[in-house]
């Protein structure tokens, strides 16, 4: 059985970690056009980013230690 990875409200997120669409594109290697069209719910994430916004929601603090650590941030 596979379970499902919950949707994640990306506006509320990014707006909840003080970042505008182009800070969050730029933070997290995602297309700004891409997650315009997923806020506005003209596309969905795939299963991957789904899974990376659910960490970023969960684990904000340990998801940004992790690009410091790799100096992807």
């Amino acid at each position: 059985m596979t379970t499902q990875i919950p949707d994640t409200d990306l506006k509320a997120l990014r707006k909840k970690l003080g970042l505008t669409q182009r800070e969050f594109a730029e933070k997290y290697y995602m297309e700004i056009e891409t997650l315009k069209s997923w806020e506005q719910g003209k596309r969905s994430p795939t299963d991957a980013v789904k899974l990376l916004l659910f960490l970023i929601e969960n684990m904000p603090l340990d998801i940004e230690k992790t690009l410091e650590k790799y100096n992807i941030s």
